[in-house]
């Protein structure tokens, strides 16, 4: 069963992909972004998104984790909104049939598009964490193919319609599908608990500079995909064999790489490959433009799918290392996507002439490539496991602690929130600061803090200092 929970949240995430890298509208609702790149709707539909989600994501925070977890375990939000996502789209396509298309409709649907973001990206957030940290690496990189196996499918089943390519709503909506059968799933066998809380395998700082990387070759690579869209007008998925040719040798190379560096043990070896591929990419791009502007537009459409996974990554892995609630990272990583979409299609609406053209998009990319470049050199730094040697008086850092205290919490039977406090008081947190982290009472906290001292056998914060800091002691020994 859990082989058959693992295909399922995989495939739901290969759903969730395409909220951020399918044009938003059915094509027929926009029928000139088929001939040329039209910026001006795909920017007012991003600012739209991106205002829904920080209001959903400001509900969810002011209601703290009861409502994440309603949502998470609730298969009437993922009904719910995947099905009003279909009806709007379904009006879209109506309207645009019968020739005029209300301006709220055009509102409307970018703003339920949203909220079904949200709520599927909890529901996925809520769902990985049952699965060991082995079985998301396997799930997540399996997702980038499968994504891009259904994307192809879709449109060879839907091309002859008359509606157009309606891949958006499509797509996304059959995600809820894959997240209603594993809620089920979830709740009709009886399996053992959950594994514990997974331990980060990148440290704060490693995760967010991952994090910094990933959306500069964003908003690089789609401000070239934007500029030259608009020169050439073309959309960005013109001569799409080319592409698809390109994503059939990356994703699973990217799976492989992803599933041997697991096994040895290489946290950082899948980010670092993917910082050189696109350091390259965009070097290459640079330098082939001019003659080859197709095959450039080739190579970097297909790097943005994984890009935008290792972004949802390495903010989880982030969060997770600092000890704040898992729901967060569901609300932060597609605001940050979309926030980036805002910036590229700002930049679309941006005219220039042919004549200026090669130049600009050569400084995009040369600027991408050298921030990046910068951003890698401090990743390798950070000993790539994400342990920073200047804050670490060993070599495993960061990963190591959370390992540990990931042990401690499945041992001695901890809740996840005695276990999220059990790291924070270990890293010197007050009970006030992790009540202003955790979006709790001091009361709550001490509550928690009690519970998990008996648990523990010990009676102050030292004792729990010195707790885990021999466990990892231990650790370090039996290397």
């Amino acid at each position: 069963m859990n082989k058959l929970r693992i295909l399922l949240l995989a495939l739901a995430y290969a759903c969730f992909w395409a909220l951020f890298v399918l044009f938003p509208y059915p094509s027929n609702v926009v029928p000139e972004s088929y001939t040329s790149y039209d910026a001006a709707p795909v920017f007012a539909s991003s600012v739209v998104t991106l205002v829904t989600m920080a209001l959903s994501g400001g509900v969810l925070v002011a209601l703290r984790d009861g409502l994440a977890e309603r949502v998470a375990g609730s298969t009437m939000a993922v009904v719910g909104s995947g099905a009003a996502l279909l009806a709007c789209g379904a009006a879209l396509i109506v309207s645009a049939h019968i020739g005029a298309i209300p301006l709220w409709l055009m509102v409307a649907y970018p703003a339920i598009m949203a909220i079904y973001g949200v709520v599927a990206a909890v529901a996925l957030a809520g769902a990985s964490r049952r699965l060991s940290s082995r079985d998301n690496a396997v799930v997540l990189a399996l997702s980038l193919f499968l994504s891009f196996l259904i994307g192809e499918a879709i449109v060879a089943l839907t091309d002859p319609l008359p509606t157009g390519e309606i891949s958006n709503p499509l797509m996304p909506a059959l995600g809820g599908v894959f997240l209603v059968i594993l809620g089920r799933l979830g709740r009709s066998d009886s399996e053992p608990p959950s594994p514990p809380r997974p331990a980060s395998s990148l440290s704060g700082r490693a995760a967010a500079l991952a994090a910094a990387i990933l959306l500069c070759y964003l908003l690089g690579s789609g401000a070239f995909m934007s500029l030259s869209s608009v020169a050439r007008g073309e959309t960005w998925f013109s001569d799409g064999w080319i592409h698809c040719a390109v994503a059939l040798g990356l994703y699973p190379a990217f799976c492989l790489c992803a599933f041997a560096a697991w096994r040895q043990g290489r946290a950082g070896y899948p980010w670092l490959g993917f910082f050189i591929l696109c350091i390259a990419c965009l070097y290459c791009t640079a330098l082939l433009y001019a003659p080859l502007a197709v095959l450039c537009r080739a190579l970097i459409l297909p790097s943005r799918p994984m890009a935008i996974m290792l972004l949802w990554v390495a903010v989880q892995e982030g969060m997770r290392a600092r000890g704040l609630p898992w729901w967060q990272s569901a609300v932060v990583a597609p605001m940050l996507t979309v926030a980036v979409d805002c910036a590229i299609h700002a930049i679309g609406l941006v005219g220039l002439s042919s004549a200026q053209m090669d130049s600009v998009v050569n400084a995009v990319m040369l600027i991408t490539a050298f921030v990046m470049t910068l951003g890698m050199l401090w990743f390798v730094r950070l000993r790539l496991d994400g342990a920073d040697p200047a804050r670490s008086g060993y070599l495993a850092g960061a990963i190591d602690v959370s390992a540990v205290i990931a042990a401690l919490v499945d041992e001695h039977g901890l809740s996840e929130r005695e276990g999220e406090v059990l790291g924070l008081l270990y890293r010197g947190n007050t009970q006030k600061k992790i009540a202003e982290r955790l979006f709790l009472s001091v009361n709550s906290i001490q509550t928690y803090a009690k519970s998990l001292y008996r648990k523990l056998g010990v009676h102050s914060r030292q004792e729990l200092i010195d707790m885990v800091n021999e466990a990892v002691d231990k650790g370090d020994r039996a290397r």
